[in-house]
């Protein structure tokens, strides 16, 4: 009887143990989600200009920069909605160069630049503005949305 009670609590610790460590996003393997920033046909653009994520997901937005000049991406609805894990900057080799914690702001990414973000949405928001805050970028059309659900 001690023997089936003492499995029996094993067998609940283990599930109990393992629930936690899935619920752990900390070390959860992200999803990425690439936004390209660039010039075209004289328009400067996000791509995509809408995203969507899910509260409770890890996500790595991966911030690709294919024009020479840098731009920004600044949103303080998203980072209002959002934890930080870390922002990762890589050199043209994909070396990680930096590594930045805690409250984010706005991200500056130079000319042929990769940054990646790792974060989690943590409250809903719709229509939340994303923009380049550089002087003319934003009336240059680089602009978009984000939708958390």
């Amino acid at each position: 009887m001690k023997t089936k009670h003492i499995l029996g609590l094993i067998a609940a610790l283990a599930v109990t143990s393992s629930a936690h460590a899935l619920g752990d996003l900390s070390r959860a393997n992200p999803i990425e989600v690439v936004m390209e920033m660039g010039t075209a046909n004289n328009k400067m653009y996000f791509k995509p200009n809408q995203l969507t994520f899910e509260t409770g997901k890890a996500y790595k937005l991966v911030l690709k920069n294919v024009d020479k000049i840098k731009h920004e991406v600044s949103s303080t609805g998203l980072i209002e909605r959002v934890f930080t894990r870390k922002v990762e900057v890589l050199d043209a080799n994909k070396k990680m160069i930096a590594e930045i914690k805690g409250n984010v702001r706005e991200i500056e990414v130079a000319g042929g630049g990769v940054v990646e973000w790792f974060f989690v949405p943590i409250q809903p928001g719709k229509n939340i503005a994303v923009e380049c805050e550089i002087a003319g970028h934003k009336e240059a059309g680089m602009v978009g949305t984000i939708t958390i659900n």
